[in-house]
């Protein structure tokens, strides 16, 4: 069997020991199983910092499972929300809002710049109304790093809830510890299987017992009193998936985050050096970009989507993979850097890209 080089921003290359973690048989409502969910709980807190000011609530599902269970959860009736976006995943956090009738406006910012603080500021100063703040810290459309400091500052300063969905950034960039709402999922830089997501929610919005979901399965907080009572899931939970993740992020915190996001600059830094070589160029300002994922573009290479579907194609062939989708609005295609890859993974990359765009392959070693 050919082996498989997963250049995606999640799921991603996972390593042995997490992935024998999942041979493992639990009963979900057994002693033993209670222990793995509570060190998972445990774990995350740790990481995050926030041992003592908030609790880790579990979902079943994709990291857009725990996102849409915090939003339905915890935004009620007379609540408004200012969603800022500047990409994919700014735009899906407005798809759930106005799926489920919440009150929300939005904020359009360049798909290639941070969100504009500013505009923030001014639109929550002219609408008392709003309650909630909501972004993207690492825009996985691009890979470009939000504000996060200066937005949840603004936050605070206007009496907001802040939610944030880090799904591509929790465990691999530092995070402010003073969030409301975070939102993440094992699969990206926790480096475990997908299946289990999360958000780490502050005690005070816990406490009030209060929920505004209108669901059943979406109802975080009636999930994190059934953690909290019985130290158990609500509903058959993925139990290899979170054995998985239970070693995954005991992983994590032998190497520590500082470690990890090193791990991935350099997967970044042989990507980039590579790519520009060959003739692409990222979208994003160095000082804005995250060591997750990269955005190229290059009109005379890959200027089109059937132009990236035959570009695809070719790296598959060979056992390569990128993130599968063309984003048409800023002409770009991703490629992840976070998870087991090797360097010899990208040597390959770069040499089939270079066969597949008749570019010598001298270039590379130039």
């Amino acid at each position: 069997m050919q082996e498989t080089c997963l250049f995606t921003p999640g799921p991603l290359s996972l390593s042995s020991d997490v992935k024998d973690a999942m041979r493992v048989d639990l009963g979900s409502r057994d002693e033993t199983f209670k222990q793995v969910t509570q060190r998972v709980r445990d774990r995350l807190l740790h990481i995050s910092g926030t041992d003592k000011s908030h609790s880790a609530v579990l979902m079943q599902g994709s990291g857009t499972f725990a996102l849409e269970a915090a939003l339905a959860t915890f935004l009620g009736a007379t609540d408004k929300a200012l969603v800022c976006i500047n990409g994919l995943y700014g735009e899906r956090i407005a798809r759930i809002l106005e799926k489920s009738g919440k009150n929300f406006e939005t904020l359009l910012c360049s798909a290639a710049l941070p969100i504009d603080v500013a505009a923030v500021e001014r639109i929550i100063c002219r609408d008392k109304q709003f309650t909630h703040l909501c972004f993207v810290h690492c825009e996985t459309t691009t890979g470009l790093i939000n504000p996060v400091k200066s937005l949840l500052e603004i936050g605070r300063r206007n009496g907001l809830v802040t939610v944030v969905d880090a799904m591509s950034s929790f465990g691999g960039l530092r995070l402010d510890d003073d969030i409301d709402i975070l939102v993440s999922s094992g699969n990206k830089c926790i480096e475990a299987p997908a299946g289990v997501a999360f958000a780490i929610v502050s005690n005070r919005l816990l406490a009030s017992g209060k929920s505004s979901a209108r669901s059943f399965c979406f109802d975080m907080m009636d999930q994190w009193q059934h953690f909290e009572q019985h130290r158990e899931w609500r509903t058959t939970p993925p139990t290899h998936i979170v054995q998985a993740f239970d070693k995954a992020l005991e992983r994590l915190i032998e190497e520590g985050i500082p470690a990890r996001n090193a791990r991935y600059s350099r997967v970044q830094e042989k990507l980039l050096r590579g790519m520009r070589a060959l003739g692409f160029k990222t979208i994003i300002p160095q000082e804005h970009q995250s060591p997750i994922c990269l955005a190229f573009c290059s009109i005379e290479l890959v200027p089109d989507e059937a132009a990236f579907a035959a570009y695809y194609g070719a790296l598959a062939q060979q056992g390569i993979y990128i993130y599968a989708k063309f984003h048409e609005p800023t002409t770009t295609f991703r490629i992840g850097c976070i998870g087991q890859i090797q360097d010899f993974w990208i040597d390959k990359l770069l040499a089939v890209t270079a066969a597949h765009f008749r570019i010598s392959p001298s270039i590379l070693a130039a």
